[in-house]
């Protein structure tokens, strides 16, 4: 996602009236029970109005109607027309919405966005899923349903004790390390934190001083592949104070349908990451930027690592030119052969980024835009 540049004031927009009024008249006159898919009977009279106001909302999209901002649904409540779209499920209503512009992850933000009004609902996540809303937004109770994780298998059984030695959190040895244990997809598909598995399934006694892993993380990025597979890249768990405190340096890919594949790798090849951005260019995913622990952070340098999705071998990239230096929080585009970074924090001081730079992909040079 692209956050504005800090020193431009966007104004909000405002969504046509008239495409407002219809969307509110069609969910104020079907039923509670009322999905597309399953209407209940409406009488004569209500069937015609309906299809009036469907057809208004038709031509109303055809000629290029404003469909973000914030509006009044029928009830009073602020809500954008996605959101209200997407909270009575109509999927091809929000389909010609998103075709027609409307931003997936709205400007109102909480509890007026359409993460907001998916919420709880596997189906509505998952659309939003599918059409590449920032999934990096959602909480831990919405994040798996959106994901799908819950089809993965789970070779643990309820009440099975491990060992402390198979609950921690550990860096690979080799450039991909592929593979998980049962505890880790346990964690995977969970979510639990280090606390909470260690809860679940250690064996009494024998908790040590070591981070328990977990899956449930901030500061990781989720990109989603034309094939429909999504890659979740590191992360970090609780804060430096916490025992179970660990900045990640994994790879996850799931399918959505209980598919799984994990790969850790050694610290050498790829340092512990979060909060940094994942740009899909082609077969790759670029990976800049990280907050890290204390000790990595260096003024003058930008972590640049390039992913590789048919080896999922990670490399170095070794840029040039005016780079931002340690950024991390900020929003990365592809546009034009580069990858133009925004916004975030720079520095060992972490200091507000206030300027735009640009990474040639063909030069793997920097260069400062404002």
């Amino acid at each position: 996602m692209t956050a504005p540049h800090p020193h431009r004031q966007a104004e909000a927009p405002i969504p046509d009236p008239q495409l407002v009024f219809s969307l509110n008249l069609i969910v104020e006159s079907l039923p509670l029970s009322y999905r597309p898919t399953k209407p209940d009977p409406l009488d004569p009279e209500a069937q015609a109005l309906v299809a009036l106001a469907w057809q208004d909302v038709q031509d109303r999209l055809d000629a290029g109607a404003e469909v973000n901002g914030a509006c009044k649904d029928w009830r009073g409540l602020t809500v954008t027309l996605l959101s209200l779209a997407i909270l009575h499920g109509f999927w091809d209503l929000a389909d010609q919405l998103i075709n027609a512009g409307a931003v997936l992850e709205d400007a109102l933000g909480f509890p007026h966005c359409s993460f907001n009004a998916a919420c709880g609902n596997p189906e509505a996540l998952r659309f939003l899923a599918e059409r590449g809303a920032d999934l990096t937004l959602l909480d831990r109770e919405d994040m798996p349903l959106a994901l799908g994780v819950s089809a993965i298998p789970c070779a643990l059984k309820p009440g099975q004790k491990l060992p402390a030695a198979e609950l921690l959190a550990r860096r690979g040895t080799a450039n991909p390390t592929p593979g998980h244990t049962p505890f880790i997809c346990a964690q995977i598909r969970s979510f639990e934190s280090g606390y909470g598995g260690a809860k679940s399934w250690l064996e009494p006694g024998s908790r040590g001083h070591q981070p328990t892993f977990s899956f449930d993380r901030f500061g990781r990025s989720i990109t989603r592949l034309p094939d429909g597979r999504t890659v979740l890249i590191a992360g970090e768990h609780e804060d430096s104070y916490d025992p179970d405190f660990f900045i990640y340096n994994d790879v996850c890919v799931l399918d959505g349908q209980g598919g799984l594949d994990y790969y850790s790798y050694s610290a050498e090849d790829f340092p512990p990451t979060d909060f940094h951005s994942a740009t899909l260019v082609e077969d790759a995913i670029w990976i800049i930027g990280c907050l890290g622990y204390m000790r990595q952070r260096q003024d003058d340098v930008t972590p640049v690592y390039r992913l590789d999705l048919k080896t999922f071998k990670i490399e170095q990239v070794e840029t040039s030119g005016a780079m931002p230096g340690w950024i991390c929080r900020h929003s990365a585009r592809l546009e034009d052969g580069a990858i133009i970074i925004e916004g975030g924090k720079r520095g060992v001081k972490m200091r507000d980024n206030e300027q735009r730079f640009a990474l040639d992909l063909a030069t793997l040079r920097w260069r400062l835009l404002a």
